[in-house]
């Protein structure tokens, strides 16, 4: 098992765990999402931009949108996955990242998402510039424009909704001290119950 850590791309094995899974033993989308973040977490300790160290700078990455392919249903717990990551662009206020989540062969993708990423100022809670001196360690291209991907198809009028309210916990709050990207991946698809989710993807 071959894989890639640099500053230009970084990759670590992962063992499925049964939390992580549901209870068809497949791994669920948010913990997915989490998966990937650890390894753009990784890649950002082993160039010396851990989390603290970030946040000494007054500011903090926030993921403002994600896009992606996602096959699943092959995965079950138990299965080791390699998680990989690479930052592909940056301009002065934002950043894009890719993920990928691959077989341990290089044989078959289950995940491929792209990011957008902007910087917080954690005492204002606005975005400000992303300080040159983070960016440049991930030696990724400097670009006029980053990619936004695209929008969501809206809902039509007519369309039969399913709704459901939900209070933010403490728990639901990460180091950035708001609501955790992969929890909406929750709150999105609950909703649509037990007749729904077993079988569909």
């Amino acid at each position: 098992m071959e894989l890639k850590q640099s500053a230009q791309e970084y990759e670590i094995p992962h063992q499925l765990a049964y939390y992580e899974c549901n209870e068809l033993g497949h791994p669920t989308l948010s913990m997915v999402m989490s998966m990937l973040m650890v390894v753009a977490d990784k890649q950002s300790d082993q160039l010396g931009l851990s989390q603290e160290n970030i946040q000494a700078t007054g500011g903090t990455w926030v993921i403002v949108s994600f896009e992606g392919t996602l096959d699943l249903q092959s995965l079950k717990i138990g299965d080791t996955v390699i998680l990989g990551t690479r930052a592909t662009g940056y301009n002065r206020f934002f950043a894009t990242r890719e993920f990928w989540l691959r077989d341990k062969d290089g044989q078959k993708e289950y995940a491929h998402v792209q990011s957008l990423l902007a910087f917080m100022n954690l005492t204002s809670r606005k975005m400000e510039p992303i300080p040159e001196k983070i960016i440049t360690a991930y030696q990724a291209p400097k670009v006029k424009r980053v990619p936004r991907g695209r929008r969501p198809k809206p809902i039509a009028a007519d369309a039969l909704l399913t709704e459901k309210r939900y209070h933010v916990r403490y728990f639901d709050l990460d180091a950035n001290r708001h609501v955790n990207n992969a929890r909406y991946f929750d709150w999105l698809l609950d909703p649509l119950g037990e007749q729904v989710l077993p079988t569909h993807q």
